[in-house]
């Protein structure tokens, strides 16, 4: 496929972490979630490339899990980059705990088929961003970060009935410090936070947006005020969400930081709610 201009959110989430890949440039969650966005882009030279630097991260020691990964994603470049899939290979079986293809054939291509068909197409850059910015505002330590960044790219490759979100991840990971996160992303944003517990779902209000924006998004209205909708959010600092919102239900929002765990609890009603129409 011919390399083309990336544009939108994916241009700004490869923008973002190629920034990170500056400060920390053998952060092996910030190489493979830039693999995963060059090749969702369709730049198959600039996937291959980092998924090399992933090769020299993987040598250097300290990350054996990423030799399964990477023998799972080099059969996909067999067409484009023969000699250097086979080189690869050669490099990495010399120290690979985990078996590797033994040798690139058109079967094995056939096997690994075409990423895009296989990837959900969640766009995490602004959670990517969020991210970032409690570890640089240092509300997660290096350690914490890499492990939410390493779930986000996890996540974000399978189909998921909730937002793949760090709050989701941090909460799944049971990290003690939620409510000091919750406080300082709303302190930081000016978006109050809000517990969907105390409210009953409106009907109307819930169905402003096709369903696929709260389950994939992190957006949900839950009632009205005026005619204008309130909407629990996951990530206060996504502007361009709140921008999707009012584009796509011709009304004004305010957004509300909600847990993530209540936000499941209200998405699993807002789920029954539709299905009963």
């Amino acid at each position: 496929m011919a390399d083309g201009q990336i544009q939108g959110n994916l241009a700004d989430s490869i923008a973002m972490l190629e920034q990170i890949l500056e400060v920390m440039p053998q952060d092996p969650e910030a190489l493979k979630a830039l693999y995963n966005a060059y090749l969702k882009g369709g730049h198959t030279d600039r996937a291959f490339d980092y998924l090399g630097r992933l090769v020299e991260v993987t040598l250097g020691g300290g990350h054996p899990e990423l030799f399964a990964y990477i023998g799972q994603e080099l059969p996909n470049f067999e067409e484009s980059h023969p000699s250097e899939v086979a080189a690869q290979i050669a490099r990495l079986r010399t120290l690979a705990p985990v078996d590797l293809p033994k040798e690139t054939t058109s079967d094995a291509t056939t096997a690994k088929a075409a990423p895009a068909k296989s990837r959900a197409e969640t766009d995490i850059g602004e959670e990517l961003a969020l991210a970032w910015r409690l570890y640089e505002e240092n509300q997660l330590t290096q350690e914490e970060y890499s492990s939410v960044l390493h779930d986000l790219t996890e996540v974000s490759s399978k189909e998921l009935d909730v937002p793949a979100s760090v709050l989701h991840v941090l909460n799944d990971r049971g990290f003690t410090q939620m409510t000091r996160i919750m406080n300082y992303m709303s302190n930081r944003s000016g978006v109050p936070p809000l517990s969907l517990k105390n409210f009953d779902l409106d009907e109307k209000a819930a169905n402003v947006l096709p369903l696929g924006v709260p389950v994939h998004e992190g957006a949900l209205p839950f009632a009205f005020f005026g005619n204008d909708i309130l909407v629990g959010v996951l990530n206060p600092f996504n502007n361009m969400l709140v921008d999707k919102v009012e584009t796509e239900s011709g009304h004004r929002c305010h957004t509300y930081l909600v847990e993530p765990e209540d936000y499941d609890t209200a998405l699993g009603k807002l789920r029954e709610m539709q299905a009963k129409d």
